[in-house]
């Protein structure tokens, strides 16, 4: 069972354009290295074993490595355009052996790897994009692998409950790609992410924020919590325990 391949073509070579249509995206970023660093603070660990899925160009690690000392990540994503990104953003971590980046399929990895042996699992912007199946044993590794006491944190488009207020949500997030793109004549670019959000809605891989708190519940995680929203995108932590 392996993820799907949603970052092709014009969206994985211009992904940085992403900031101009998602203005909490910075936001996203520093709330969840915030929280990488109160759990270290939390647990007086100055060391930290970190994942990071689906990296992307990189930001989500650069930002936690900024933030927290002491950190290793090791950062994954299944797009060869997206390691190459990141890599290039990342040289001066991965040349200090503080960062590692791997291309390959993320649940794929977490089944090799052993129980308990991982502090921290981080995601931003990746999980929703997985089908739901995929995405629940997902959830199921990331709890087996978490050391006693370790944190998930994912800041991800956690959709509303409410069918009628996912369907406003998925407006304005429209509206926002129609704002940033059409001035710049990214109409390539522009059809791909319009595709891609509505997409994300389907009724096999819309991940709702009660659904998947409900899930991550029956698993086992424990301080389960929404620390941060901004229309479909909110952060969650959720702790082994």
């Amino acid at each position: 069972m392996d993820s799907e391949h949603r970052f092709k073509g014009v969206m994985s070579e211009e992904y940085r354009l992403i900031r101009l249509a998602l203005p909490h995206f910075e936001e996203l970023q520093n709330r969840t290295a915030s929280a990488v660093k109160n759990f270290q603070r939390e647990k007086g660990k100055p060391k930290l074993e970190c994942i990071d899925i689906g990296c992307g160009d990189g930001v989500t690690a650069y930002t936690i490595l900024e933030t927290v000392p002491g950190v290793h990540l090791v950062c994954l994503d299944n797009e060869q355009k997206m390691i190459n990104q990141a890599r290039a953003n990342l040289i001066e971590a991965v040349d200090e052996n503080r960062c590692e980046l791997i291309h390959t399929d993320a649940l794929e990895y977490f089944l090799g790897l052993n129980s308990h042996s991982v502090d921290v699992v981080a995601s931003v912007l990746t999980l929703h994009n997985m089908e739901r199946e995929y995405r629940d044993e997902l959830h199921r590794q990331i709890f087996r692998i978490l050391a006693q006491g370790g944190l998930f944190v994912n800041a991800d488009k956690y959709a509303p409950q409410d069918e009628n207020e996912r369907f406003r949500a998925l407006g304005k997030a429209l509206t926002r790609f129609f704002e940033a793109y059409a001035p710049l004549n990214k109409l390539d670019l522009l059809k791909e992410w319009v595709l891609h959000n509505v997409a994300d809605q389907a009724p096999d891989r819309c991940m709702k924020e009660g659904d998947t708190i409900a899930l991550l519940d029956e698993i086992g995680f424990t301080g389960i919590q929404i620390l941060y929203r901004s229309n479909m995108e909110a952060v969650l932590v959720a702790y082994a325990p």
